[in-house]
């Protein structure tokens, strides 16, 4: 899990929902704020209906989680935005190195 200065709060998740725009990837989605912040945040949401079981939606969240945690450790550079990541719906769970690579093209995309 990320630390939580990188945990993007409820009242943040709202507004980017709301006046987000979209940038996509393969298997993965993600929402960004429009407006600066302080630093950068992220959040994580995977619905039932992306995944039935809750151990696919722990282990997408586990994968999606470590491409971050990975992002932030190489690039080493703030977005300064919140960003919403969302799996999008596969028959079989992607595997990492597939998450990873859209994590770090949607990210690079982003600042």
């Amino acid at each position: 899990m990320f630390q939580r200065k990188y945990r993007a709060n409820r009242e943040d998740i709202e507004k980017t929902i709301k006046n987000g725009f979209n940038i996509q990837g393969n298997f993965v989605y993600a929402k960004v704020s429009r407006e600066k912040r302080e630093n950068t945040t992220f959040a994580i949401i995977i619905s039932k209906k992306t995944e039935k079981t809750s151990v696919g939606r722990h282990l997408l969240k586990r994968r999606i989680d470590s491409a971050i945690e990975d992002y932030i450790k190489v690039k080493k550079q703030e977005i300064f935005k919140t960003i919403i990541v969302f799996p999008k719906k596969f028959e079989n769970i992607p595997k990492y190195s597939q998450i990873h690579g859209d994590i770090f093209e949607i990210l690079s995309k982003t600042s």
